[in-house]
């Protein structure tokens, strides 16, 4: 899936559980043929997935999905 890098909001917390929550939300927008203009979408990463080098705002970012739906690999587009 291409999408375009709009926000990113680093996350460490402990939830109400007591379970340590650690990784990153991204925000990416891209293009949906049921929405008009760009759909956007938060996605969480875990610590092992790293962003690749030098990623910024804006930058067009290829992710991968395992089949479970959770993200396995990012690479810049």
């Amino acid at each position: 899936m291409q999408t375009k890098l709009v926000g990113i909001q680093p996350m460490n917390f402990t939830n109400k559980n007591g379970e340590i929550i650690n990784g990153t939300n991204i925000f990416c927008v891209f293009k949906d043929e049921n929405v008009q203009g760009m759909c956007a979408e938060r996605f969480f990463i875990k610590p092992e997935i790293a962003l690749p080098e030098q990623t910024k705002i804006n930058d067009v970012l290829e992710i991968s999905f395992n089949r479970k739906g959770k993200i396995e690999a990012i690479t810049k587009a």
